[in-house]
């Protein structure tokens, strides 16, 4: 499926900053004035942070390369005084076994623990692991396709394929970038009518999405406003939209994935 099945995994960023939860006694005494707080957990910022002295990379699951699945993994973790994660949340996941690949290699990651005013102090805040794979085949950038564009036909997928193959795009992170151009460009160049009508049927299959579904999108969205995106950012937002039209009526789920058609179309042909 993958030429030479090359593939990487890199520990890409550290640090988004996490709400507090509340700090639990540790003390075993009865008496409550022989009672100890434990040491309360602090925000990450940038004068607050611990330093990574050994990261071990995460590695892919055959499953996962087959269905080149690619994207990044964010875990939520507590940075504790005695050098040890825990309390390890998943933000985001990604199938196949790679969530599972991720945590573990986050668990064999040390540090120096977070030091304010002299004294270590336990931190929380995210690691972020991303999955890409190199050296794909034209079938590959297919599947992909496939997987991430849902709402495209096959031979919509099967156009943009071919162009980003012989564009030399081969590995699953540009070649998805090149394939969401082509979705933004195809949709300008839609008739304006069509451009509010796709507008209208995704502000709907948004509204369809659960309420955290909703907040994250709103919250992408808000974002995007003021500042680019993430990478994995963006690929949200996309999983977003087209999880939502999937549950849209049937009438109007086909007449979006019409317009999303038509749109990477043109896009793919733009110069």
């Amino acid at each position: 499926m993958i030429s030479r099945q090359v593939c990487e995994v890199a520990l890409i960023a550290l640090f988004v900053v996490a709400p507090n939860p509340p700090a639990s006694s540790m003390a075993q005494s009865e008496d409550p004035k022989d009672k100890k707080p434990a040491p309360a957990i602090q925000e990450i910022s940038l004068s607050l942070r611990p330093k990574i002295t050994y990261r071990e990379k995460a590695k892919y699951t055959e499953e996962a390369r087959e269905n080149i699945t690619h994207g990044v993994i964010t875990l939520n973790v507590v940075f504790r005084t005695d050098g040890s994660l825990s309390d390890i949340r998943v933000v985001n996941g990604l199938p196949y076994g790679l969530t599972e690949r991720a945590i573990d290699a986050a668990r064999k990651i040390r540090f120096e623990p977070a030091i304010k005013d002299g004294q270590p102090v336990n931190v929380r805040g995210n690691l972020e692991f991303a999955f890409n794979l190199f050296d794909l085949t034209e079938k590959s950038i297919h599947k992909m396709l496939s997987n991430d564009f849902p709402v495209l036909s096959k031979e919509t997928v099967q156009v943009m394929a071919t162009v980003i193959y012989k564009r030399g795009d081969r590995d699953s992170d540009k070649a998805w970038h090149f394939a969401q151009q082509c979705l933004e460009k195809g949709v300008s160049k839609l008739p304006q009518s069509e451009q509010e009508e796709l507008t209208s049927l995704t502000l709907e299959a948004i509204r369809g999405l659960d309420e955290s579904g909703q907040q994250r999108y709103q919250k992408f969205m808000e974002k995007s406003k003021t500042e680019p995106l993430l990478d994995d950012q963006e690929m949200w937002m996309i999983e977003f939209r087209f999880r939502g039209i999937s549950k849209l009526p049937d009438e109007k789920r086909r007449r979006a994935e019409a317009l999303y058609n038509m749109a990477a179309t043109l896009g793919t042909e733009y110069p």
